[in-house]
């Protein structure tokens, strides 16, 4: 709800403090006071459109803010705290300077235009002859029906659940678009797998192979060698084993001559002994070098097979066992990243919880647009409109949206047999604020917007119709704020708050000023409203009359 206004150098405002209650109050006085200009001010406040000529005469700029109370607005706290601004109060504040350019704040902190704008549509809801008011905008339309047929909570739900299955559908099809990618890293993996798990590569079998190489490649140096060492030892004529047997013989007669030779010649028969021992293991071994004829083809070609494969992917043949596990790891990481059917049934899941729900906030919306529908028409035959016929169309997305099913159209036909067409296409400014007065006496009950502003409601109205305005708009007020410009002294009369609003000329300008009426000066107003600028006795009892039965 709008608190305080305060504008200061605003078209003919030099400066303007309006403390604003909750209800229904009217602005009168005479023509080209400036009661427009008020209302200009608010709907600049609220993201209108910003010029120099938003400028009083001799200043430098034009400065606006509006106070407003919001402890009861979820929808403008929610904003605020999106946005990462206090909650504690709401004031909106917009500069224009010499240039035209136009500077806005939210409580305090510089803001754009566009949040403005945004926040200003949950405030204040502005019909007349003006940029700004709703039933222009069709994307509106959807926003008053779900107020209307108490939905808004409902509607809300469903933008969440809305979000939660587009989250699921981005997730798929970003899976989806890297599924070919995963497929080609999958299938070079998978490859690379096989080729190793073909090989059999292990660092045990790999160094076996080296050594068992490098032994193979030294053959005939080995069995040389072997050839010698047999000779010396045995085979050869002259041969250790035969030299050292004569040795302890001889030694065996002398030790029966002196009996310290005895140990040295049980020495010797235990090394007679451990060289027989040591001549068995290496003829063994000579033997052994006796190989296969193509046992060193075959080490060679596992050589070079290991090799090559190393070489394949750059590393060496120590380092394959480690390829091996890195391989199998990636393959196990992708499989984990590419559960299209697991991320498939939850985005159908997701789907069918949205259109379940969806379909059932579109039987209500039916609902509740034809009895929206037979509401408005019957206020219209009140407001002396009986030729002119309402419609609040349902209509088919093409797809489903985050509000639902389908989106929400007011069509109205100003004349008996002429085509509905979209409201703000075809009612001129005067009927289009009727038509919107008939719509707000319909949803004020659970209207989502705090402040309702008519300009020029009672345009073309008159007798007993401008009693039926007087008692819709305050109908509306006892549970949302309006603020009203009207000429109409039925109008004026039924008012639970009263401002006039009056030019001063003097030498230099022209300046607006506002002000508050209270008992006789209202009666006054009311008054000079009904009888012109020549007040009798009879129209101030008239207009005393009025104010009195208005405010029963």
């Amino acid at each position: 709800m709008l608190t305080r206004l305060t504008v200061k150098d605003y078209v003919l405002i030099d400066r303007l403090e309006l403390d604003v209650e909750r209800g229904f109050t009217v602005l009168t006085g005479e023509t080209g006071a400036g009661k427009s200009i008020v209302l200009g001010a608010i709907g600049l406040i609220l993201g209108g459109r910003a010029d120099i000529a938003s400028i009083r005469v001799g200043a430098s700029k034009a400065d606006i803010a509006a106070e407003f109370e919001i402890s009861a607005l979820p929808h403008v706290l929610s904003f605020l705290e999106n946005a990462d601004l206090d909650t504690e109060a709401c004031v909106l504040r917009r500069a224009v300077d010499a240039t035209g350019r136009s500077r806005a704040w939210i409580n305090g902190v510089p803001v754009t235009v566009k949040q403005l704008k945004e926040i200003g549509a949950l405030l204040v809801d502005i019909h007349g002859q003006h940029e700004h008011y709703s039933l222009m905008d069709s994307s509106s339309h959807s926003r008053v029906l779900d107020s209307f047929g108490n939905l808004i909570e409902a509607t809300s739900a469903l933008k969440t659940i809305w979000r939660n299955w587009q989250i699921l559908r981005d997730q798929l099809c970003e899976s989806l678009q890297r599924s070919e990618t995963l497929r080609k890293k999958t299938e070079d993996l998978a490859e690379t797998q096989k080729e190793l798990e073909d090989l059999d590569f292990s660092q045990k079998e790999w160094e076996q192979t080296l050594d068992q190489h490098r032994k193979l490649s030294n053959l005939s140096e080995l069995t040389d060698i072997a050839r010698r060492a047999t000779d010396l030892l045995e085979d050869g004529e002259q041969n250790v084993m035969s030299t050292l047997s004569s040795v302890r013989s001889q030694l065996a007669g002398a030790a029966e001559i002196d009996a310290l030779i005895g140990p040295m010649v049980e020495n010797l028969e235990s090394m007679e002994i451990q060289l027989a021992e040591f001549n068995r293991d290496f003829r063994r071994y000579a033997e052994s070098l006796e190989v296969e004829p193509n046992l060193v083809a075959t080490l060679d070609n596992r050589i070079a097979e290991v090799q090559r494969c190393a070489r394949k992917y750059s590393i060496t043949p120590d380092e394959l066992a480690q390829y091996v596990f890195h391989v199998n790891s990636e393959l196990e990481k992708i499989s984990a990243q590419t559960n299209i059917a697991q991320l498939e049934k939850e985005e159908s899941e997701a789907q069918k919880k949205f259109l379940s729900i969806a379909e059932k906030l579109s039987i209500d919306r039916k609902i509740a647009a034809d009895l929206m529908t037979k509401k408005v028409n019957l206020a219209l035959k009140g407001l002396a409109m009986s030729g002119v016929q309402f419609e609040a169309r349902i209509i088919p997305n093409s797809k489903p949206e985050a509000t639902g099913l389908e989106n929400v159209e007011f069509y109205v036909s100003t004349n008996p047999g002429a085509e509905a067409k979209l409201i703000g296409r075809v009612a001129s400014g005067g009927e289009l604020s009727r038509i919107s007065l008939a719509i707000q006496s319909v949803i004020y009950e659970d209207s989502a917007i705090p402040t309702v502003i008519f300009d020029e409601v009672d345009s073309g109205v008159g007798g007993a119709v401008a009693e039926i305005v007087g008692r819709m708009l305050k109908t509306i007020g006892e549970t949302a704020q309006v603020l009203c410009v009207t000429h109409l002294p039925q109008v004026a009369a039924v008012a639970e708050f009263h401002w006039t609003v009056a030019k001063v000329q003097s030498n230099s300008a022209s300046t607006t000023h506002v002000e508050r009426l209270e008992s006789n000066a209202r009666i006054d107003e009311v008054a000079r409203m009904l009888a012109g600028e020549v007040i009798s006795e009879e129209a101030r009892a008239h207009a005393q009359e009025m104010i009195r039965l208005g405010l029963t």
